[in-house]
């Protein structure tokens, strides 16, 4: 049994910056990751020769806190390239740029996109939106009611729907407003409008992009994290199973083992071998959310018990690299998102999103030659069928009108997300909220990750520095 000035448990960049947070605060942190490497959904792997993104790749600017991490670590930020585009299935399908707004929340009902995107009705009721005062849908707790109590059904379906839905791969009617978008509830009582409460948050957020990336991709992240975490005197240890953790007055006992193969390889790793306990004042568990409550549940303190999270999206992706001069022009920009179908709609493509990846991370892919694709697969609540090459290169025929042959793949893969990002519900962040009153009265332990900060890097990097610099605290 050894005991260390910090424990940090799972390295996702939520651990990984509670790590980083604590080691620049004098600390020496033992990262305990039960993977072969760290990032969580933040990684990348070759495919066709060429280091692409496979997980998450970018992050919201609204919150300056991960660019200063990635220059703070030795990386470059950038702002993506091309426009993106939405795909429509009615009228036999049709592509349009994504009009300027708010998680599809527009910031201008005369934009001719939204002219466009909406029938005359429905452009007459978002329009009562700028006259019915700030009281109707202020107190509405999820993204789909305060939407349609402003603006109406179709601004939800056709609008914030695939917008909000393919960002958080949840109905906003599962999205938590408080979280998806903080302020916005706050600008609409200021504003007296939601379309002007859109146009005051995009007017007050950094210019350009709405995100941004590391330069070499964001996959490039996690590594320079837990080298810098190395040179200030913590140790990263992957492949290391925590089965439980145990107060002892202000000490914790922290007992790992070994990290062995599941099964099923999709399956989280299973401890093997003898268990190390490790003690600690200061502990963090950056777990999935589902492995953390598992593992923190025996803490009658925290009164987690029968507490489960709600399932998120069954999310699977293709990534094609291709050899094809014709996609130089990117013909619809960054790439599409694509609205879920209507009822009587005929379907043209089965995807819920193509992400021009070399259009719009250029310096990631620059001086192959190649280009690359990321079609995504997979809606909450929907089965998802197990995507294809042939079934991904028809749907990038259809999004992107050009007639792209299997004979022009160099190299592709396709990749699971099961279970992935549960909604951020309000039910959800109730809970949330009263783990955190516990916490207050839990000395030496923080929690943190993108269950418990929020859904996105932006949310999870300055929760995680927020909550480690107060352990770090004498």
């Amino acid at each position: 049994m050894t005991h260390l000035d910090a424990i940090v448990v799972g390295g996702g960049i939520g651990g990984l910056h509670a790590a980083l947070t604590l080691a620049k605060a004098g600390h020496a942190p033992l990262l305990l990751e039960s993977r072969g490497t760290c990032g969580g959904l933040v990684f990348g792997a070759p495919i066709g020769g060429v280091w692409v993104d496979l997980g998450a790749e970018s992050f919201a600017k609204r919150s300056v806190a991960t660019a200063e991490l990635c220059r703070e670590v030795g990386l470059d930020v950038v702002d993506p390239s091309g426009q993106s585009w939405l795909w429509s299935h009615r009228s036999g399908g049709f592509a349009t740029r994504i009009p300027h707004g708010v998680l599809g929340i527009p910031t201008d009902l005369d934009d001719p996109i939204v002219v466009d995107l909406l029938s005359p009705e429905g452009l007459a009721r978002a329009r009562d939106d700028l006259t019915m005062g700030p009281e109707t849908g202020a107190d509405a707790p999820d993204l789909a009611s305060l939407v349609v109590a402003r603006l109406g059904e179709e601004v939800l379906t056709r609008l914030v729907d695939p917008i909000a839905g393919g960002v958080h791969s949840a109905h906003p009617s599962e999205l938590s407003v408080d979280v998806v978008s903080p302020g916005l509830r706050a600008a609409l009582v200021r504003e007296g409008s939601l379309v002007r409460a859109a146009a005051a948050l995009r007017a007050a957020a950094p210019p350009g992009a709405v995100v941004s990336s590391a330069s070499g991709g964001l996959f490039t992240l996690p590594r320079a994290m837990v080298e810098r975490i190395g040179g200030l005197g913590g140790t990263v240890a992957t492949r290391r199973v925590v089965t439980s953790v145990e107060r002892d007055g202000d000490t914790w006992r922290v007992t790992h083992h070994e990290a062995g193969r599941a099964p099923n390889p999709a399956d989280p790793p299973v401890p093997v071998g003898e268990p190390q306990v490790d003690t600690t004042g200061r502990l963090v568990v950056a777990l999935d959310g589902r492995a953390a409550l598992d593992l923190l549940r025996p803490l009658s303190d925290l009164a987690i018990g029968d507490w489960e999270l709600p399932r998120g999206a069954d999310l699977a992706q293709v990534c094609i690299v291709l050899d094809a001069p014709e996609l130089d022009a990117g013909p619809r920009g960054s790439g599409l998102l694509v609205t879920p179908d209507a009822e009587g709609a005929e379907r043209r493509v089965g995807c819920k999103a193509i992400t021009h990846y070399s259009i719009k991370w250029p310096g990631v892919v620059a001086g192959t030659g190649k280009h690359v694709l990321r079609v995504s697969y997979g809606r909450a609540g929907v089965p998802t069928p197990e995507p294809t090459l042939a079934g991904a290169l028809a749907d990038a025929r259809v999004l992107l009108g050009i007639d792209l042959a299997e004979e022009q793949v160099v190299g592709h893969g396709v990749i699971h997300f099961p279970n992935s990002l549960p909604p951020q519900t309000p039910a959800h962040r109730v809970r949330v909220d009263e783990l955190t009153t516990h916490l207050a009265n839990t000395p030496g332990l923080a929690i943190t990750g993108a269950w418990f900060a929020g859904t996105g890097l932006a949310a999870v990097v300055a929760h995680a520095s927020r909550v480690a610099g107060e352990l770090a605290a004498p």
